[in-house]
């Protein structure tokens, strides 16, 4: 059996299970079954959106093998610490244990590292970089899944100039609307995120996944950066497209929705990953 599990809270962005998500599809694909694990019903929800199927949900990465069987093969996208004795545990009970690690890192045990913005490319569902078809005008900015702290709304009289359609994040909290719709009045729903990535000429977003998505999938796409990711994340975005802004630099971001969408990207790293995680 294989085991996909992804980090969510809602506090966070879903950047790992749509990782997870392109991961399934590919097995599918290959007529391989996989369970997916995630640690809340919003994930489950955001999961059936992507196509997915139901998710296991499960407390922490700790809580892995209270199903994984001896002998089964398990991927973690997480940023949680596994404890050295827990991992040590996973690598001599599963088959296969591999770990994603944005920028890579050393393994201990044996276990394989994954990296999301190594030099191959990105993991990305290949519903998305196969589309090729005709795309709107629009202007979509998928800010995130969760603001906690309302940092969009702070600058929504700012953003409201660049005539953005709004992506309403699955944590995003219920009366927020309300709040945001005076500067945003078209607003679209979470199960409409595959086709905001598909046919949207312009991706404005915070969350690094989205951003290559959308730059792998033809849209001109542009990463707003809010100070929270690693080096290694924003130059992985500017070999795949993205234009990478600062987040508050909003003459930067006018002049980024003007240029050229590129047309050199990398194919990705997503059969990659199955090949190590199948070995």
């Amino acid at each position: 059996m294989i085991h996909l599990y992804a980090y969510s809270n809602h506090r966070s962005d879903l950047d790992s299970l749509r990782r997870v998500g392109a991961l399934w599809h590919a097995l599918y694909a290959r007529g391989l079954k996989a369970e997916i694990l995630v640690n809340d019903y919003r994930a489950q929800l955001a999961g059936r959106e992507l196509g997915l199927p139901p998710a296991t949900t499960i407390e922490t990465v700790v809580d892995i093998d209270a199903l994984a069987q001896f002998g089964d093969r398990v991927l973690i996208d997480s940023p949680e610490e596994l404890p050295v004795s827990r991992l040590k545990r996973f690598t001599e009970r599963f088959e296969r244990l591999c770990l994603v690690r944005p920028c890579g890192g050393a393994a201990r045990f044996g276990e394989r590292i994954l990296d999301p913005w190594g030099e191959e490319g990105p993991v990305v569902d290949p519903a998305y970089v196969e589309t090729g078809g005709e795309r709107s005008d629009r202007r979509v900015l998928i800010y995130g899944d969760s603001d906690y702290d309302k940092r969009l709304l702070q600058a929504s009289a700012a953003l409201r100039r660049f005539g953005f359609e709004l992506y309403w994040g699955t944590y995003f909290y219920v009366k927020y609307e309300e709040e945001l719709q005076r500067h945003f009045p078209v607003i679209h729903e979470s199960e409409e995120y595959p086709e905001l990535i598909r046919e949207s000429g312009t991706v404005v977003t915070a969350m690094p996944q989205t951003a290559v998505e959308a730059a792998l999938a033809g849209a001109r796409s542009v990463w707003l950066d809010r100070g929270e990711s690693v080096e290694c994340i924003g130059a992985a975005l500017e070999r795949c497209g993205a234009r990478r802004v600062v987040w508050g630099d909003w003459e930067d971001l006018d002049v980024a929705l003007q240029e050229s969408v590129r047309e050199d990207r990398p194919a990705g790293s997503l059969e990659s990953w199955i090949d190590t995680l199948l070995s």
